[in-house]
């Protein structure tokens, strides 16, 4: 039975088709994902399925969040390495399912949920956090604020992190299939960046940068080492900061760029109802 189970190169090999969404998500590419291979291999051998790693990713990304809110650094440290092994395991349940074949609609449904809870509360996790241990604070040093300052920022992150998900999805599932209709909107590379393909080429490199410095700012993986090293630096509010202002501008920015779109999409079709 051992000699069927998968091996390292198959579990890599089941994994290709995502590597072109993941090439340059650097800290997934470089970390995350090669260990969650070896993670992958152990875990099939131990006989535990893509539904088990995903109830059991949850349950460390809850704990590590809770560890997170505490006025101990040992627990403090104990929760940044749970929300680092909570994405590890997030990788390792997908790839669990796609090795062994075994992906259904309950396991991604599971997968999204157990995941999809420690997302919707991390940032005030980190305000939490930023609010209990003033001496992890940098910005406060320089120019002190009311602690309860750090709640506020963590929940309007938050706030602000999740509107930005559900303006893209209502575009998507609103406005895209119509604004992709020929004759609508003009070709481009990019869901964000109205990038033509006629744009000159320094236009384009310096647009495609800021397209990629993007993608790994939205992703998981990039919160939790850029808040280890925050942790590290004692510089948890400036981390907030840089985020809440990071979320505000893409949701300003997005807000337009879509409002655009559908002043298009309404154009559209007003000239078809004028024929």
């Amino acid at each position: 039975m051992t000699s069927s189970l998968p091996t390292l190169r198959e579990i890599r090999e089941a994994h290709s088709w995502k590597r072109s969404y993941e090439r340059f998500l650097l800290v997934s590419r470089f970390i995350f994902r090669p260990v969650s291979f070896l993670v992958t291999w152990l875990a099939i051998r131990i006989g535990m399925t893509s539904e088990a790693v995903s109830w059991l990713s949850g349950v460390v990304g809850l704990t590590g969040c809770i560890f997170l809110i505490s006025r101990n650094e040992t627990l403090l440290v104990a929760g940044i390495g749970l929300l680092l092994l909570f994405n590890l395991l997030d990788c390792v349940d997908g790839s669990i399912a796609r090795t062994m074949k075994t992906e259904n609609p309950y396991g991604r449904f599971l997968d999204s949920i157990c995941g999809g809870i420690i997302d919707l509360i991390f940032w005030a996790v980190v305000g939490v956090m930023a609010f209990r241990n003033p001496e992890y604070l940098l910005i406060q040093k320089i120019a002190p604020v009311p602690e309860f300052t750090w709640l506020i920022i963590g929940s309007l992150t938050c706030f602000l992190s999740i509107w930005l998900g559900y303006l893209e999805q209502t575009f998507d599932s609103l406005l895209r299939p119509t604004w992709e209709m020929p004759g609508v909107s003009e070709n481009t590379s990019s869901p964000h960046l109205n990038i033509q393909q006629d744009t000159p080429d320094a236009v384009y490199r310096i647009a495609n940068v800021v397209r990629i410095i993007n993608h790994n700012l939205r992703v998981r993986e990039t919160h939790y080492m850029i808040l280890l090293i925050a942790f590290m630096g004692g510089s948890i509010d400036l981390f907030l900061v840089i985020f809440f202002l990071y979320y505000l501008l893409s949701n300003i920015v997005l807000m337009v760029i879509y409002s655009l779109r559908g002043a298009k999409v309404k154009k559209s079709f007003t000239k078809k109802s004028d024929r």
